[in-house]
Order: structure tokens, then sequence, then C-alpha cells
């Protein structure tokens, strides 16, 4: 997946999961702003801010009309929190296989992002857009500005450290975990035999995270994985807990072959890096390829 913008290219602003508060209409005006200066137009879906549980059907007809919009050059879903997996129904997987773009978004967008790599098998980017404004110090929006408009690779340049193992590769999927997990026994769930799987997590201690590791590993196909990736498991890490999550993670693996890395370049902080998922991946100590 690859985006270069172009001045007056256009991106489109979505939110398929919680409603943003209005609060946060200040948030999207700044942001659009920041765009417009590095000379990208926006278009705001209309449903950003609505608060009914009745409108998942019209998000997914605004996500499939701008799939098929040709004037929209990416589509940045902004929002988080729990409902995305309500519009998995309603998309038009056949129609954005046949007019993919390059989609981004994080958190429960999670389950959008893996929805559709298994029902379109399009790359997806697993990126927070609003981190560009929630970083104060100029740095992500450095990186999106290199990444983003001068082709560069700042944003996916992520480091990583092997807790177990030194190799893994296969297609990137995963996310959130517990969103990822909502996936679990349905059609939108992508299929885990030889691809990499990336967990991170925001909420959570030792308990929720043990219990998310478990019905992972009875995920079917879970012990043909080609290896796990975390990122950071903010609350877990920043409760000092006994073991880190990696090592939580390793005593509930079955397998006591699978490679593990670890990453604190990605997650639910303003500095977090991207992913690309459903596209290529090899790592091998400390490198990672896209």
């Amino acid at each position: 997946m690859h985006l270069v913008c172009q001045p007056g290219d256009t991106i489109a602003l979505v939110g398929n999961s919680n409603p943003l508060p209005a609060s946060e209409k200040e948030t999207v005006r700044q942001l659009t702003a920041v765009l417009n200066k590095l000379g990208i137009e926006v278009a705001e879906s209309p449903l950003l801010f609505s608060r009914s549980t009745r409108h998942y059907q019209e998000k997914a007809a605004i996500l499939n009309q701008y799939f098929a919009d040709k004037t929209i050059k990416a589509i940045f879903d902004i929002s988080g929190g729990d409902m995305a997996n309500s519009v998995l129904p309603f998309l038009n997987y056949t129609a954005i296989k046949n007019h993919p773009k390059p989609f981004f978004g994080y958190s429960d967008v999670t389950t959008v992002l893996n929805a559709l790599a298994a029902q379109s098998g399009i790359p997806t980017g697993l990126f927070q857009l609003k981190t560009i404004l929630q970083d104060t110090t100029g740095q992500q929006l450095a990186r999106f500005t290199e990444t983003f408009i001068h082709g560069e690779n700042s944003l996916y340049d992520v480091d990583w450290r092997f807790i177990r193992g030194n190799r893994m590769s296969g297609q990137l999927i995963g996310g959130n975990i517990r969103c990822f997990l909502k996936l679990a026994g349905t059609p939108y769930l992508p299929p885990l035999k030889d691809r990499i799987l990336f967990l991170e997590s925001q909420g959570g201690l030792t308990e929720k995270q043990f219990s998310y590791f478990h019905q992972l590993t009875q995920l079917p196909d879970f012990q043909q994985l080609s290896g796990i990736l975390l990122g950071t498991f903010t609350d877990y890490e920043r409760a000092d807990s006994t073991q880190t999550i990696g090592d939580l993670l390793l005593d509930v693996l079955p397998d006591k072959k699978m490679p593990v890395a670890k990453t604190d370049d990605v997650g639910h902080g303003r500095l977090s890096k991207a992913l690309v998922l459903n596209g290529e991946t090899d790592l091998r100590i400390q490198q990672f390829l896209i």
C-alpha cells in the first residue's frame, strides 16, 4: 500500500466506530486546516458526530461511496471505541476489491481493517490520523509529511526486538487485541495460517490480557501463525506488572517455538507509528521490511 498525496488531492475522514464528541469539532477543524496547509483537500463524513445507534448502515454506505469515488485518494477513519463491527455486514467487499485505495484506522477500527483484508484482500493501514495533532512536538506531523507527501518511510520505520526466535515472514494481520477478537467466529476474521499477528492494547491488566491471549490460542489455525508481534499494552505496562507482556504471552502460548517480537513504537500513543496490514512482511533480528 503506497500513498503519496499531490497538491489538490482529497482524503476522506470517516467514523465507523463511536461518534466523535461535540468537543472534537474543533479538533476536526484544526486537522482539516493542517491537511489543507499541506495541499490536501478534505471530505468529511456527515455522520462523524451522529450519536444515533441506528446509523450503522448509513456509515457503511458512506464508506462504500468513498471507495467508489475516484476523486478520493485515501480514507482515514478517525473514530474509536466499540461500534465499528456494526458496519461489517453492509460493506460492498467486491466493489472495494475492484476499487481499492488506502484506508487507515486503529483501535476499534481493527475490525474494519481486518474485514477488508479477509473479504476484499486489500492492504490497509493501522494508523490514527489525529496523532498529528495530539503530538505537540511536531514529530508526528513531520513523519506524516515525509511519508504521505514526500514518499519516504519514516512513519513505517518500526524498531522490533525478538523475544523468541529470530525470523518470521508472512502477511500481517491484527491490531487491537480486544477488537480483533470480536471477529472470532465471523466471516470477517482473516486467515491465520502463515500470517503474522500484531497485537496491542490500551486497557486491561493481567487478568484481561491473560484471558485475551487464551482466547486467541483457541482460534482455529492459531498454531499455524508464522509469528506474533506485540505493540504497546498501555495500562498493563504502566501498572508495573511483575511480568512483561511478552512473558505473559510466552507462558500462554502452547507452541513453545513460535517466534515473538516486541516494539514500543506502535499502539495507542501520540507518537505511534503505522503498520501495513495484509502486506508482505519479513522480520529478521531488528529488521522490519515493508
